[in-house]
């Protein structure tokens, strides 16, 4: 028979335990949005809806512009007040459209690594604008100010510098080529320190944010990813937990588990979400839950059209 004793034990034991286990994390994510004043608009209202929740933390994975729309410094200023404005911390890993693709004639036929060192200057330079100082985000290459890592609630997040139009490989561009193979190497060294911190803290789970599409599903990948999907790999061998990979770039709602194993079976604790983009404006909650059977959970969200006609 059990004693009162060994009774009050067991049950202090399980209150322990109970308090022991973390809540869950849950945040808002979005990307490739605003492509056009009239999304600009719904952009707001999704934002104001998001932060009337009071979630941690958003993250924008990138595409703040349309691809045709000039590439000016008003117009990244302009998402970067909205950025600034919001009431909750705010992270932005950029997009090709802000600055790789800005050599398109319709886009102004401007110079991208002029318009890189613009976006970061703007959005960066400014820790007023992201305000995310609170959460302590790591940066371990100051010249890559959008490279960074922090930890909430037992859970690591990775912001990388990974961009749609093929992650800006231009075989003969040599300015672009430097610029490519160093960001490649500052994103390597950024996943190998995230990685050891992950470890050294025993995260519950990692969760990786960036623009492109790596396109997984490709036999032939394109070059500019192919880096990228090694380092993933890496990270899979040096961390044991759950992984989530949030990505935009080609704009189709996703939550899959898109990395095989060398014997062709889907890698279950790789999970792949990609969040919906123009001329769709919506976010997607986001829960982890490293003690459920699903840890991570998403739930699409779009804006409130009544607060648009300001209507109650």
């Amino acid at each position: 028979m059990l004693s009162f004793r060994r009774f009050q034990v067991f049950v202090g034991f399980l209150l322990v335990a109970v308090a022991a286990q973390a809540e869950p994390v849950r945040f808002f994510a979005l990307g490739d949005a605003p492509y056009s004043d009239g999304e600009m608009v719904y952009l707001r209202t999704l934002l104001q809806e998001a932060s009337a929740q009071s979630p941690p933390f958003i993250i924008h994975i990138g595409d703040i512009k349309g691809g045709s729309q000039p590439c000016s410094d008003a117009r990244i200023q302009g998402v970067a007040d909205l950025f600034r404005a919001q009431p909750v911390p705010f992270f932005y890993t950029p997009g090709d459209n802000e600055w790789a693709d800005c050599h398109r004639r319709r886009a102004g036929a401007r110079d991208p690594l002029e318009r890189l060192a613009v976006l970061r200057q703007i959005v960066f330079s400014d820790a007023a604008v992201l305000h995310t100082g609170a959460l302590r985000p790591v940066v371990p290459d100051p010249a890559y100010p959008e490279n960074l890592y922090f930890s909430h609630d037992g859970v690591l997040f990775v912001l990388i510098h990974v961009v749609g139009s093929n992650n800006n490989l231009k075989p003969k561009n040599g300015a672009a080529m430097a610029e490519f193979k160093a960001r490649a190497a500052a994103n390597r060294a950024l996943l190998e320190r995230a990685s050891a911190a992950a470890n050294a803290t025993q995260a519950r789970a990692l969760v990786l944010a960036f623009h492109a599409n790596p396109l997984f599903e490709e036999r032939g990948p394109r070059r500019g990813f192919v880096a990228v999907k090694q380092d993933l790999r890496r990270l899979l061998a040096d961390y044991s937990g759950s992984v989530l990979l949030i990505h935009g770039d080609t704009h189709r709602f996703r939550f899959d588990h898109p990395l095989v194993d060398a014997d062709g079976n889907r890698i279950t604790r790789f999970n792949r979400l990609e969040v919906p983009g123009s001329p769709f404006v919506a976010g997607v909650w986001v829960t982890v839950d490293a003690d459920a059977a699903q840890v991570f959970d998403v739930q699409v969200v779009y804006p409130n059209a009544l607060l648009n006609l300001g209507e109650d």
